[in-house]
């Protein structure tokens, strides 16, 4: 038999054309019998009805399960997930990374004074630590570190007990030998850019509402310290001669030492906060956006650690009966004092933060050139 509209073979039972989709007579016949339609119609409308019902009563039993495993598992309800972003970042950057972000920025924040500017900080931070893979040993001592020292975040997101407990001590061991609050916002494991920057100081991160009108918005800055997660991971098997050579630092530096010379930096901008009455740059408001602003250029053109590692040249050269040059003096101390600038001058700020370096690491057998400096930093440290 063969459909009247395409010629398609169908078989004489069949109600249309398998082909085109027309009635075939018997099909036909069958619709215009009222009966048949009725039926039709109820039986369709039932099933729509009990699927949808069904439907409903899967979408109510598989919510209760979903709430019923979070409020079992919490988070770890979603760790295969970040799992595989975790290795997806992996493969994107080429090493093992961190999954916490330290250049997030916020707009129209309303933030009224100092306690709510910390907060947002630790929020920020907070709710993305639920992303790592951290032990509970590791968070005691994120946690030790932030009431010890008054840091509002500590994070070494999926970091080693081993590593973590070596980068305890270094912050431990640096605050017993300057007994002094510094302004750090935060210490963070994080994924860094620029390779070439094994940890790195950062004393005005702009955070919160940088685009808004001063007189409308409080800002919110950070001043942070970042450990890279290039180096600072615990599948990195090089040690800081692979990374930057022999002598650069200070001698016997390590990777996890160069984080005493960050906070070296932190503590030199403590200093300069002070020589302006201020505690920190944190909550900037119109009464001290200028001040902030002074600080930063201060900071940035090295007025303040210049006049404090040349008062310390001058304290040397009359103390040992010499006459060394400000690149000799440095150059003493590390190769990295030494350096030099794009304009070829030296960069004062981090020849105080290697000499501290280099207390830190010999105390009384340090440079005779650290020495100088560190009396200096404990004589002012002593007007605080």
């Amino acid at each position: 038999m063969k459909c009247i509209h395409c010629n398609n073979e169908i078989d004489e039972n069949d109600n249309f054309c398998s082909e085109c989709g027309h009635f075939t007579a018997k099909g036909y016949l069958f619709l215009k019998d009222n009966k048949n339609r009725k039926q039709i119609e109820k039986g369709s409308s039932n099933k729509q009805k009990n699927r949808l019902s069904h439907l409903i009563l899967l979408l109510f039993f598989g919510t209760i399960l979903f709430f019923g495993f979070y409020i079992v598992r919490g988070d770890n309800l979603f760790k295969p997930i970040l799992y595989l972003k975790k290795q997806v970042n992996n493969y994107f950057y080429g090493y093992d990374t961190s999954n916490i972000k330290n250049n997030n920025k916020y707009e129209k924040k309303i933030i009224n004074n100092y306690n709510e500017a910390i907060n947002f900080i630790k929020k920020d931070f907070s709710t993305q630590t639920w992303e790592c893979f951290t032990s509970l040993e590791v968070k005691r001592i994120e946690d030790d570190l932030e009431n010890k020292y008054s840091i509002p975040s500590v994070v070494f997101c999926d970091m080693s007990y081993d590593k973590v407990l070596i980068i305890k001590k270094e912050i431990d061991d640096f605050y017993n030998l300057f007994k002094v609050n510094i302004p750090i916002t935060n210490i963070t494991y994080t994924n860094l850019d620029n390779v070439n920057n094994v940890a790195f100081f950062q004393p005005m991160y702009q955070f919160v509402n940088i685009n808004e009108s001063i007189n409308k918005y409080n800002k919110v800055n950070k001043t942070q310290i970042l450990l890279n997660s290039y180096y600072f991971n615990d599948k990195n098997n090089k040690n800081l001669i692979d990374i930057v050579g022999n002598d650069f630092y200070v001698k016997d530096a390590s990777l996890e030492s160069t984080l005493v010379h960050e906070l070296g930096h932190a503590l030199s901008f403590s200093l300069l906060l002070k020589e302006y009455n201020m505690d920190n740059i944190t909550l900037e408001t119109k009464n001290n956006e200028n001040i902030i602003n002074s600080i930063i250029n201060d900071f940035n053109k090295g007025i303040f650690s210049k006049r404090l590692v040349n008062d310390s040249l001058i304290s040397y050269n009359e103390l040992y009966n010499s006459n060394l040059k400000i690149e000799e003096y440095a150059n003493n101390i590390s190769k990295y004092a030494g350096l030099l600038d794009k304009n070829n001058q030296v960069v004062y700020d981090e020849v105080i933060a290697e000499a501290i370096h280099d207390y830190y690491l010999h105390k009384d057998n340090m440079k005779k050139e650290s020495r100088e400096i560190i009396k200096q930093i404990k004589s002012k440290i002593e007007e605080i």
